[in-house]
């Protein structure tokens, strides 16, 4: 993702990569010899302090990125932290706490789906009244990539905080967060199929509205090299399908806005759509329109589409999974268990 975010500043508007951070010097090597021009630095702080950055993209792991965080929030610096915002709920609230004490400072995170207006266009749909009273739905994140046992810090509780839920699945959580906000009780069921950590879960939400649904988030599925997230939600009166490529409205009678039967929108389609696309096949758009955002953020003083506030839903809402996990109990989220 560093390499992403670096690359994607030669074609944001207004963007320059000034400095690169990074441990390993191989890797600050790398990055410059794609036609990254930027100086390279082994310590953040002495980066901030001689080149007074703009903005900070961190880009680490997840076990490291709390220090990095606050290192940048106390220097004033408005920063991007990769999703999830941390590997621990206390790490996470920790660095809401120092993010709450400078409220001017931009912040955001890096959950591009929130970026695709696909699924802003379903949650359109759904409060406009368009399906009637949404009743239950269906939502997975599939991908080809564990099938034995895996090394690295991904796959440790320790450094990544789980396994594919909390690496994977988080962007079916915001992506059902645009949709639905947060939901109020979990019960999930996890295994570690190859590792330790958890390859596959299941899970029921329940929403304060009566709503619930059905979550499926596995990375060891064959067919399905590029990830996908499928969301599927019924109502009274018709059904969305909506996922990376394309939205899907079936409505049983013809309402103010859309007609009877299928009615689609494309993504290719779909503004707003990038001015040019790094990674044309998986949600290129939407990094795309994530950098830019930040960026606009900075210059203009706006708040990022994803801030603080929309990364610790999602936080609270996979300590709450893990918990339930661990235990077998329905838990509150944010709360007790029931």
């Amino acid at each position: 993702m560093g390499i992403m975010h670096a690359s994607m500043m030669g074609v944001v508007p207004g963007g320059r990569v000034a400095a690169l951070v990074d441990l390993d010097e191989k890797l600050g090597l790398n990055v410059q010899s794609m036609g990254v021009e930027a100086p390279f630095y082994n310590d953040l702080e002495k980066a901030i302090d001689e080149i007074r950055p703009e903005g900070v993209w961190i880009a680490t792991p997840q076990f490291a990125h709390r220090p990095m965080f606050e290192l940048c929030v106390s220097k004033g610096v408005p920063v991007f932290c990769e999703k999830p915002l941390a590997h621990t709920i206390d790490d996470a609230r920790a660095m809401a706490a120092a993010a709450a004490a400078k409220p001017e400072l931009p912040v955001a995170v890096g959950y591009m789906l929130a970026h695709n207006p696909l699924f802003r266009h379903a949650h359109d749909l759904i409060v406009s009244g368009e399906l009637g009273l949404p009743c239950s739905f269906k939502a997975s994140t599939r991908l080809s990539q564990v099938f034995s046992a895996m090394k690295g810090w991904t796959f440790t509780k320790e450094q990544a905080g789980g396994g594919v839920l909390i690496n994977s699945g988080c962007h079916l959580l915001m992506a059902l967060h645009v949709l639905f906000g947060q939901p109020s009780r979990v019960t999930v069921k996890g295994r570690g199929v190859h590792n330790k950590v958890e390859d596959t879960i299941g899970a029921i939400l329940e929403y304060p509205s009566g709503l619930w649904g059905m979550v499926e988030v596995n990375w060891s599925v064959p067919g399905h090299e590029l990830q996908t997230h499928d969301i599927e939600v019924v109502g009274t009166s018709g059904t969305i399908e909506v996922g990376n490529e394309a939205l899907r409205l079936w409505l049983h009678e013809k309402s103010r806005r859309n007609p009877a039967g299928w009615t689609q929108w494309l993504r290719s389609r779909t503004e707003p759509l990038a001015e040019f696309s790094l990674s044309p096949e998986y949600c290129g758009d939407e990094f795309f329109l994530e950098d830019k955002d930040f960026i606009e953020s900075v210059r203009r003083g706006k708040k990022p589409r994803v801030g603080i506030a929309e990364a610790m839903a999602i936080q609270e809402l996979l300590d709450a999974m893990y918990r339930a996990m661990e235990s077998g109990a329905t838990v509150e989220v944010g709360g007790a268990q029931s």
